[in-house]
């Protein structure tokens, strides 16, 4: 067998119509690529002598290997006060990060993050492998809005996509910051003196 190391044997001699599945077994290891492509399939042969001659016979046996694709996505948001006022005003940011996790058994590739609205820096990653994660690839910054500072909270939701057997595999995370409204107002009272009757007094 060209894959395995084939253990037992030789026998010495084998009679007609007699048969023997005790003697020879194999152990083949499974890669990552083997569970990519979904099937297995190894050719082993049996060679017998006679007369001074080889006589072979081959014989293969398929593996179906069942995928199981998959992704996880963790959107995490971090308040920033862009003009260190010390108060959540509108042209503050959040900044974004992505930790995207290939949570299946098989490898992703043209895995990306998409968010509707910010604009994500980074990508596509080519390949993820399974187990494997990526924190560091998609970032993204948002400006906040007076809208966003009235409503009191801000929540942004952002999609992984990672492709396996030419699917789309997807999974969407969401960050909710809280904003803390401080209201206040001023009020400045002028008053300007008017002589009704013009008489200077």
């Amino acid at each position: 067998d060209p894959l395995v190391t084939v253990n037992g044997g030789p026998l010495s001699s084998l009679a007609p119509a007699a048969s023997d599945s005790a003697t020879f077994t194999a152990v083949y290891t499974l890669t990552q690529a083997d569970i990519d492509a979904g099937t297995f399939t190894n050719t082993a042969t049996a060679t017998g002598t006679y007369g001074g001659q080889p006589y072979t016979d081959p014989d293969d046996d398929t593996q179906t290997l069942a995928g199981s694709a998959s992704i996880a996505l963790e959107k995490t948001g971090t308040y920033v006060d862009a003009n260190s006022d010390g108060i959540q005003n509108a042209g503050d940011q959040i900044t974004y990060a992505f930790t995207v996790t290939n949570t299946g058994n098989v490898t992703l590739t043209n895995v990306t993050v998409t968010d509707p609205l910010v604009t994500v820096s980074g990508g596509p990653v080519p390949s993820l492998a399974p187990a494997a994660s990526d924190a560091a690839t998609f970032t993204a910054v948002y400006t906040l809005t007076q809208g966003d500072i009235d409503a009191g909270t801000f929540t942004n939701t952002a999609t992984a996509t990672g492709t396996y057997g030419g699917q789309p595999y997807t999974d969407p995370d969401d960050d909710t910051q809280t904003l803390t409204g401080a209201a206040s107002i001023a009020l400045e009272k002028t008053g300007t003196y008017v002589d009704a009757n013009s008489d200077g007094i």
